[in-house]
């Protein structure tokens, strides 16, 4: 879709529908290039405002979260401020974090030893839509259906 009098409609004399019939009809498609370097200028100079703004709003943002620090440790007392903190983090934040990173490798080695992430489940076959563990058939299909032949529950 060509937006009137933008630079791009300049590059296909004659307009897009003029293109779209010189291809269907087999003709040459020829270029006018006389108006794309105006293109890429216009939208290079578009691309140079927009990282300008966001240099600025980066600068002014910084500039923000630096006052903002300012105002929670001051000079005076910044250096006892991060004793105390760096005290709090390693007689609490750092004992916790690795008993969670202790937990959470227990779990996935437990998860490996059970043979995968969870148990995939299957419609056990002459059951009337009952659910059963696919592992525990396809480890012993025969001895699934000689126990649905001789009548037993399924127990799973």
């Amino acid at each position: 879709m060509a937006f009137p009098g933008t630079p791009a409609r300049k590059i296909v004399p004659g307009g897009f529908t003029a293109a779209r019939t010189a291809v269907a009809s087999g003709g040459a498609l020829s270029f006018d290039l006389d108006g794309a370097d105006d293109f890429f200028w216009g939208l290079w100079q578009l691309v140079k405002a927009k990282a300008a703004e966001a240099a600025a709003y980066l600068a002014a943002l910084f500039a923000a979260l630096a006052e903002k620090a300012d105002e929670i440790f001051p000079p005076e007392t910044r250096s006892e401020t991060l004793r105390q903190w760096m005290r709090v983090a390693v007689s609490v934040v750092i004992p916790a974090l690795v008993v969670a990173l202790v937990l959470c490798c227990c779990c996935c080695a437990c998860r490996r030893a059970r043979g995968g992430r969870r148990a995939r489940f299957m419609a056990a076959p002459g059951r009337g839509g009952a659910r059963m563990p696919r592992g525990a058939f396809e480890n012993n299909p025969r001895l699934y259906f000689r126990d649905l032949r001789a009548g037993k529950p399924l127990l799973y």
